[in-house]
C-alpha cells in the first residue's frame, strides 16, 4: 500500500482527529425500518449456523479494566476468529451457505468477491471448505502478506490497478462475464442479498460478546465503538444490540480520516452514494473503502449512530503498542475502535461530546490480528508476528 512511502515516525506524528455528534432518530427512515426487520429476522439463523461450524469457537473477551475518564473497556478479539487472524470468515461462510439454500450456487461454481484482505481471505476459506473454487480481486498495492494469507486458502488471486473501488467495479465487469457466483460485502442498487447475508452473519460477534459480560461480569455495555470501511460490520453489530439491549447502547462509528466516507455523508446531508475525500490510503488497510454499503449499511449507520469519528493514522498505530500491552495481537484497522478511546483521553471536549464518564462500560472489536506481520513488528519494536503465524 502506497503508506509504506512513509516512514512509521510520519506515520505515528498524523494525530488529526475529526467528529460530527448526533441523536439517534427517534423515528427512523423506512429503509432503516425495513433493512432492520430483515436482518433481526435471520440473525438467528446465522448464529445457529456458526455454532455448529466446525472450528468456529467464541472468540475471547478481554477485560482491559478502567480507563481515567471513560470507565471499564471490553475487547472482543476476533484476532483469533477460527485461524483466519479476522472476523470477515464470519461473513463469507454464512454467504455461500445461504446461496446454497436459495438455489444460486451449485457444485462446480466458481465465487469471487473484491477485497482489501480480510474478506478475500474469509471467502477462500470457505470456498475451500464447500469445494468451490475461488478467484479473489485485490489491488495491487495490497502488501504481500495479505496476498499470500488468500492463496494459502486455495484461492487464484488477480491484481487490480488501482484501489479497492477500482477493484469492485473490475470484479462486477469480470463476474458478470464469467458467470462467476459475486459475493461482495458492498451493495448498490439490485445487489443487495448477499451483502445482507454479510451484514447479518456479523451479528454473531454481538451475540457472544453481550453475553460473555452479562455471564461473566454482569454488565451491559453503555457504549460500542464499532469501525466502518462499508459499514456492514457496523450494521450488523448495530442491528444485534438494537434488537437484545433496551435501552441500547450509544454508537460510535470511526473512519480514517483517509477514507470518512460515513462521515463525509453525514458532514453534507447525503445519501450514503458519495465518497469520501481522501485518497483511501490510510494505514487502516482494511477500511480503505470509498463509498459506503448504502443499501445494507447506510440507514442503520445514519439513523442510530450518536457520533461519527474519522482519525488520522497515528492513532490506530498507538492503539496497537497499547493493546499489545494488555497481550492482544491487533492489526491497524482491527484497533480503531480503542484507537478513538485513545483520542478521547486526550481531548476532554471530544470525551465530554461521547458522553464517556467514569461510569461507562465500553465495548470495541479487535477486528483483526497482524494481518501485515512486518508493519506490527515495526510498531511493537521487534519481531512478535513472524509471516502469517503469531
Amino acid at each position: 500500500m502506497s503508506t509504506q512511502k512513509k516512514s512509521l515516525s510520519e506515520l505515528s506524528s498524523d494525530l488529526e482527529k475529526r467528529y460530527l455528534v448526533s441523536e439517534p432518530k427517534e423515528i427512523p427512515g423506512e429503509d432503516t425500518i425495513s433493512l432492520l426487520d430483515r436482518i433481526t429476522l435471520e440473525m438467528p439463523v446465522a448464529l445457529a449456523f456458526h455454532r455448529v461450524l466446525e472450528e468456529c469457537d467464541e472468540t475471547p473477551l478481554v477485560d482491559l479494566g478502567a480507563m481515567e475518564g471513560m470507565g471499564r473497556v471490553f475487547v472482543k478479539d476476533e484476532g483469533q476468529r477460527m485461524g483466519m487472524k479476522a472476523f470477515k470468515v464470519l461473513g463469507g461462510t454464512y454467504a455461500l451457505h445461504r446461496l446454497e439454500i436459495r438455489g444460486e450456487l451449485h457444485e462446480g461454481d466458481t465465487v469471487t468477491t473484491f477485497t482489501d484482505g480480510n474478506h478475500g481471505a474469509g471467502l477462500a476459506y470457505a470456498a475451500r471448505e464447500a469445494g468451490y473454487r475461488a478467484v479473489i480481486f485485490v489491488p495491487k498495492v495490497m502488501v504481500k502478506s495479505r496476498r499470500e494469507r488468500i492463496e494459502a486458502q486455495g484461492a487464484e488471486v488477480i491484481e487490480v490497478d488501482g484501489d479497492y473501488d477500482t477493484t469492485v467495479a473490475e470484479v462486477m465487469r469480470v463476474a458478470k462475464e464469467n458467470g462467476w457466483v459475486l459475493v461482495g460485502d458492498t451493495s448498490w442498487e439490485g445487489y443487495e442479498q448477499v451483502p445482507r447475508d454479510i451484514t447479518t452473519a456479523y451479528s454473531t460477534i454481538f451475540s457472544e460478546a453481550l453475553r460473555q459480560m452479562k455471564e461473566e461480569h454482569g454488565l451491559e455495555p453503555t457504549h460500542v465503538i464499532l469501525q466502518v470501511g462499508v459499514g456492514s460490520f457496523a450494521a450488523g453489530g448495530m442491528a444485534y444490540c438494537l434488537y437484545e439491549q433496551v435501552p441500547p447502547p450509544r454508537f460510535i462509528c470511526v473512519e480514517p480520516t483517509d477514507a470518512d466516507c460515513i462521515y463525509e455523508n453525514v458532514r453534507v446531508g447525503g445519501d450514503g452514494t458519495l465518497a469520501c475525500q481522501g485518497k483511501t490510503e490510510s494505514v487502516s488497510a482494511g477500511l480503505n473503502c470509498g463509498i459506503p454499503a448504502y443499501k445494507t449499511a447506510w440507514p442503520i449507520l445514519r439513523d442510530y449512530c450518536s457520533a461519527y469519528v474519522a482519525l488520522g493514522d497515528g492513532w490506530p498505530i498507538s492503539a496497537v503498542r497499547e493493546l499489545y500491552k494488555h497481550g492482544v495481537i491487533a492489526g491497524e484497522s482491527g484497533c480503531c475502535g480503542f484507537a478513538v478511546l485513545m483520542a478521547a483521553r486526550e481531548d476532554n471536549k471530544l470525551r465530554e461530546d461521547l458522553k464517556l464518564t467514569d461510569q461507562s462500560v465500553v465495548l470495541v472489536v479487535n477486528t483483526e490480528a497482524a494481518t501485515d506481520p512486518d508493519l506490527f513488528n515495526e510498531i511493537i519494536g521487534q519481531e512478535v508476528v513472524v509471516s502469517n503465524g503469531s
